[in-house]
């Protein structure tokens, strides 16, 4: 990878970092707004309460992970510039296309596919409709 080249994953990565700092965590909202009330007023509504509480928990969790990614690959960049854009399995370099797509990737799309076996599983070929 020239120098150039990790210029442009270091900007990207910047960017994209800054893009998921500038989101504010989703807010989750207690179940109760009364603390005097006891029981439950509305099932369906405490349902959808604890069903809200676990969509925004999860958003925060994925928006947290992708800045670490994003921050583990900047230390990369900078602590190992030589190192950035190879394979952290088998050492190979990532194509210029995989770190322009997800330039925090710390692995080729071969050793992701084996270090995650499930993902992609669930799509069917064209051969399977025949």
């Amino acid at each position: 990878m020239t120098p150039l080249q990790r210029e442009k994953v270091r900007s990207s990565l910047l960017k994209l970092r800054a893009q998921a700092l500038s989101t504010p965590p989703s807010r989750i909202e207690p179940n109760r707004t009364d603390g005097t009330a006891v029981g439950v007023a509305d099932e369906d509504a405490q349902a959808l309460s604890e069903m809200l509480q676990a969509i925004s928990s999860q958003r925060n969790k994925d928006q947290a992970e992708l800045v670490a990614h994003i921050d583990r690959a900047l230390r990369r960049l900078s602590q190992a510039p030589g190192e950035f854009g190879l394979c952290q399995e088998c050492e190979e370099e990532i194509p210029l296309k995989r770190l322009q797509l997800i330039p925090y990737a710390s692995l080729c799309a071969e050793c992701q596919a084996k270090a995650d076996p499930r993902r992609g599983t669930t799509r069917k070929k064209l051969t399977d409709y025949q």
